[in-house]
C-alpha cells in the first residue's frame, strides 16, 4: 500500500458543477486500474471575486451567497469561497473508499459563524464493474437523484440549489456502461438541502435514479429521471431552521437530458414536489435550460456557455413566486490543475426559501460580475 496522487481522478471527483450524483462510478472505474491496496489524496480550492449591485436596500439575490452576507445597494467581495481535502482508497479489487473534508466560508445557521469544516462525504463502495455491472453503497454521500450540474463554469443552477441531495444510507447500483440505475435507502432525519424524513432511527426515505447515455464520435446524449420520497417541502415553516419540523411526506422528481454534437452541449432539467409546501401553498419546482460551446483561448481549451434557470414556489403575482438566474460564462484551462471562470450573473426575484413569506420581494434585481478559480492536485 502507498500513497500517491490523482489529478485526474479528482478533477473529477471533487467537481461542484458536474457529475453530482453519481461520482461512486469514478470509484469503481479507477479502482480497476489497480492489483492491490492503493491510497489517494487529493484537495480543490475555489476563489471567488465579485462585484455587484442590486436596486433594493440590503437585499442581494445571487443564489451563491446566503442572503444576510451583504449590505446596502452594492457589494464587491473576494475570498476563499470553498476548499475541500480528500481520501480516497481501493481496498482490494471490489471495494473503495472515499472520504472529503469541506472548508466552506459562508454563514452557518442558526448561530452564524463565518466558515464551517465538515465531514462532507464518506462513503464506501462495493463492486468490481469488470467482473459485473452491479454494486454497492454505503455511508454519507450525494444522494442519486436526478442529474443537478450545469454547463456555467463556477455558478450552480437553481435546481441544484432547490433539490441537491446528500444524505446517510445504503443503496445498490447497476451499471453496464450505457445504462446506470442506482436504489437508495435513506436515514430518518435531517440531511443537507433538500433531502428529509421524520427521525425515528429508521432507514424511512429513499431515491431511485436511473440514466442512459448513448456515445459515438460525432454525437453524444443521455436522459436521466428520479424520484425522492421526502424533502423538506413538506412543513408549515421554512424548515432550513426548525429541522423537527415534518408534515406528510411531499416527493419530488426529476427529469434531465443532455446532448452534445462537436463542439456545442445543450442542456436541460426540471424538478418538482408531487403537493404543495404548506409554507407557501403551491409546490416547488426548478428548471435549467443551457448551452456551451468549446473552443480555445490563448490556445488553452476554453468553454462559453449560457443559463437560464428558475425556481417556482408561490402562486402567480406573489412576492415569493420565483427566484430567477441568467448566467453568462467562460471559463480557460491554462493547466490540468487550473481553472478560470468569468461570469455574468443577473438575479431576478428575492425569495430565500429561509423566511419566504416575511421577506421576499419579487422585484428586486441584482447584477454580478464573477472572476473565479478552481485548483486542483
Amino acid at each position: 500500500m502507498f500513497l500517491r496522487t490523482n489529478t485526474n481522478f479528482f478533477t473529477d471527483q471533487l467537481d461542484f458543477q458536474n457529475r453530482q450524483t453519481d461520482k461512486e462510478l469514478f470509484l469503481l472505474r479507477d479502482q480497476a486500474r489497480f492489483d492491490g491496496p492503493a491510497v489517494f489524496v487529493g484537495g480543490q480550492a475555489r476563489l471567488s471575486a465579485i462585484a455587484g449591485a442590486t436596486n433594493t436596500e440590503n437585499k442581494f439575490n445571487y443564489l451563491g451567497r446566503f442572503p444576510p452576507d451583504f449590505e446596502g445597494k452594492s457589494v464587491t467581495d473576494a475570498r476563499m469561497l470553498q476548499a475541500n481535502a480528500a481520501l480516497a482508497g481501493h481496498v482490494n479489487d471490489w471495494i473503495s473508499v472515499y472520504g472529503e473534508l469541506l472548508f466552506s466560508d459562508v454563514f452557518s445557521f442558526p448561530d452564524h459563524k463565518q466558515g464551517s469544516l465538515q465531514v462532507r462525504q464518506a462513503y464506501a463502495v462495493f463492486g468490481d464493474l469488470s467482473e459485473s455491472p452491479f454494486y454497492g453503497f454505503a455511508g454519507k454521500k450525494n444522494v442519486s437523484f436526478g442529474d443537478m450540474g450545469t454547463l456555467s463554469p463556477f455558478s450552480q443552477s437553481v435546481v441544484w440549489h432547490y433539490f441537491g441531495a446528500l444524505h446517510e444510507g445504503a443503496g445498490t447500483g447497476y451499471d453496464d456502461g450505457d445504462f446506470n440505475f442506482t436504489l437508495s435507502a435513506l436515514n430518518g432525519g435531517r440531511g443537507l438541502r433538500v433531502s428529509d424524513s421524520e427521525a425515528k432511527g429508521k432507514l424511512n426515505s429513499f431515491a431511485v435514479n436511473a440514466l442512459y447515455r448513448s456515445d459515438s464520435d460525432w454525437v453524444q446524449w443521455q436522459v436521466g429521471a428520479g424520484f425522492l420520497l421526502g424533502t423538506i417541502y413538506d412543513a408549515t415553516e421554512a424548515e432550513h431552521l426548525d429541522p423537527t419540523a415534518f408534515g406528510e411526506y411531499n416527493h419530488a422528481w426529476d427529469v434531465n437530458g443532455e446532448m452534445r454534437v462537436g463542439p456545442v452541449t445543450v442542456a436541460a432539467e426540471i424538478a418538482s414536489t408531487t403537493g404543495d409546501w404548506p409554507t407557501t401553498g403551491h409546490p416547488v419546482i426548478a428548471y435549467r435550460t443551457e448551452a456551451a460551446y468549446d473552443c480555445c483561448v490563448a490556445e488553452c481549451p476554453a468553454r462559453l456557455s449560457v443559463s437560464w434557470s428558475e425556481g417556482i414556489q408561490g402562486a402567480s403575482g406573489t412576492e415569493f413566486e420565483f427566484n430567477q438566474q441568467l448566467v453568462l460564462g467562460l471559463s480557460v484551462t491554462p493547466d490540468p490543475h487550473v481553472r478560470l471562470s468569468f461570469e455574468y450573473i443577473r438575479s431576478l426575484g428575492f425569495a430565500p426559501l429561509i423566511g419566504i413569506t416575511t421577506v421576499s420581494d419579487r422585484h428586486v434585481v441584482q447584477n454580478t460580475a464573477l472572476a473565479g478559480m478552481t485548483l486542483v492536485f
